[in-house]
């Protein structure tokens, strides 16, 4: 923890993600680990933080959402980027310290890619700080964009509080219109396709196991993409849809009735999801790209013999035709033992502890006035 009498630091969290708690749950962690500073979230860099009394340091997350929120017309899109680059700029002469936590490092729809890259290049050249959650971030970050200097790591928190966790596997299954009997895959958040859901579906497909349910669950923002999905599930009874928004209150009914949370993105950098699925005590079945191969505890590709498992997750490799393999291992996994290892492995990513690792990070770089 911080000196009780250190110097006083206020910190401004630049963020438009809504429904992620990492934003506020990373604010509350830096300011109980370190009482001196004061932290708040703004959704978007308003010219009162060029003001007096602006802050230390400006914090930003998700930096593609500042031009591309809600997918915008490219004139809009340039003028917003321009726009804020102008501000961050403004902000840098005049004491302000820039920190950038790396989420993605490509807008996910792959919206304006010259615009994402122009907006990378800039925060990699002159933000004050990088965050990245783990060493393979840091090395993309150091090979596509030079940045190696004042890059730190402090790994994602976890969501162990976050949402309410109450209800028993029986009566979220019940809930569902699940079999108690059956192994439940559990692949929820936004459908969007760089997530992999076409090929989820056709791999669970693949198995012919009448006592497997996949269950895919989140908000669909296409109509399109969410018809594609309905059509490639087709009337198949074991593949259960709920395209719509799950509510806080209900995501623990989701997990709950759960076996095991499948992750089959195309590209990562970070993955919440999969924090979120350990902190209800899930295995996860994943690509062995970006974050999963650490939080699955293996390190490089699963060789030519196909998916690898751990006690908290299975890995496959991302450009064969594993998935459907990596299922089946999914089910010989222990549900005792798995869950003691999701679980083992958030309690050591406990945000007051991150915290203090974020805030030894302001104080070091953030010096302004």
């Amino acid at each position: 923890m911080a000196d009780p009498a250190a110097r006083p630091l206020k910190v401004v969290y630049l963020s438009r993600v809504r429904l992620n708690p990492y934003v506020r749950l990373m604010a509350d962690g830096v300011h109980k680990a370190d009482a001196a500073i004061r932290t708040g979230i703004s959704p978007t860099f308003t010219w009162r933080l060029l003001l007096p009394g602006r802050p230390n340091v400006v914090h930003m997350h998700w930096i593609e959402l500042q031009y591309s929120y809600r997918h915008p017309p490219r004139s809009q899109a340039e003028w917003d980027l321009q726009a804020l680059l102008v501000k961050l700029n403004l902000a840098r002469h005049r004491g302000t310290r820039l920190f950038y936590t790396v989420h993605n490092l490509n807008q996910h729809e792959g919206l304006y890619p010259d615009l994402n890259e122009k907006a990378n290049r800039w925060l990699f050249t002159h933000a004050d700080a990088i965050h990245v959650h783990d060493e393979a971030s840091a090395a993309v970050v150091a090979a596509q964009y030079g940045r190696r200097d004042h890059v730190y790591v402090v790994p994602h928190g976890h969501y162990l509080h976050a949402y309410p966790n109450t209800i028993d596997r029986a009566s979220a299954r019940r809930r569902l219109g699940l079999p108690s009997d059956s192994y439940v895959y559990l692949c929820l958040g936004q459908a969007r396709p760089y997530k992999g859901l076409e090929q989820l579906i056709t791999a669970f497909m693949s198995l012919d196991e009448a006592g497997s349910i996949l269950v895919i669950a989140g908000h669909t923002e296409s109509g399109d993409y969410r018809a594609q999905l309905e059509k490639l599930a087709g009337d198949h009874a074991n593949v259960r849809l709920f395209p719509d928004y799950v509510a806080d209150d209900e995501l623990q009914v989701f997990f709950n009735a759960a076996d095991a949370c499948v992750f089959p993105y195309r590209r990562a950098t970070t993955s919440g999801a999969a924090l979120l699925a350990y902190s209800f005590g899930k295995p996860i079945v994943a690509p062995a790209i970006g974050p999963f191969p650490e939080l699955v505890g293996l390190a490089g590709l699963p060789d030519a013999n196909g998916a690898v498992a751990t006690d908290r997750g299975i890995l496959f490799h991302p450009e064969r035709d594993d998935l459907g393999q990596a299922l089946k291992k999914a089910q010989c996994l222990s549900a005792t033992g798995a869950r003691a290892s999701a679980l083992a492995t958030v309690a050591n990513r406990d945000w007051t502890v991150l915290g203090a690792r974020h805030a030894a990070a302001y104080r070091g770089d953030a010096t302004g006035d």
